[in-house]
């Protein structure tokens, strides 16, 4: 965290705005595991981000520079998948950017309301349902 400034604020980075977090995620803790119910080890793939120590990264597909891809995109295409159904944490910051960058990279996205939780910095969970509806994507309740 910058000096002098507080999470939830926001500040001008290389690549545009950046809202600040308070820790969490932090490679190699407990908050950053996976939940210990799901079966890992069957994944094909896991995709890391948040890694990068000069770019936050909200969507599965790019970095918030908006133009760093993290693979996503091309290994569904790959193997020939047209849909998506997105769930997790949080619903006005990580799922909206994937579910939006989803759409633009051309997959039929779907939410899974019930499956995420959203942060509401300022109405931003409110926002964030609108946008994502507004793109196209499908909002289910369960």
């Amino acid at each position: 965290m910058p000096a002098g400034k507080q999470p939830f604020q926001t500040i001008e980075l290389a690549y545009g705005q950046q809202i600040l977090w308070p820790d969490h995620c932090v490679q190699g803790t407990q908050g950053a595991a996976f939940h210990s119910g799901l079966d890992v080890p069957h994944a094909e793939l896991v995709i890391r981000k948040g890694f990068r120590s000069g770019i936050d990264s909200y969507s599965a597909f790019r970095e918030n520079d908006r133009r760093t891809p993290t693979g996503l995109a091309g290994y569904l295409k790959e193997r020939g998948f047209e849909r998506v159904t997105l769930c997790g944490l949080a619903t006005d910051f990580c799922v909206l950017y994937s579910a939006i960058d989803g759409r633009e990279a051309g997959f039929e996205v779907k939410v899974v309301t019930s499956a995420c939780r959203g942060i509401d910095v300022d109405g931003s969970l409110g926002r964030a349902l609108h946008s994502m509806a507004e793109a196209g994507v499908t909002l289910l309740p369960e």
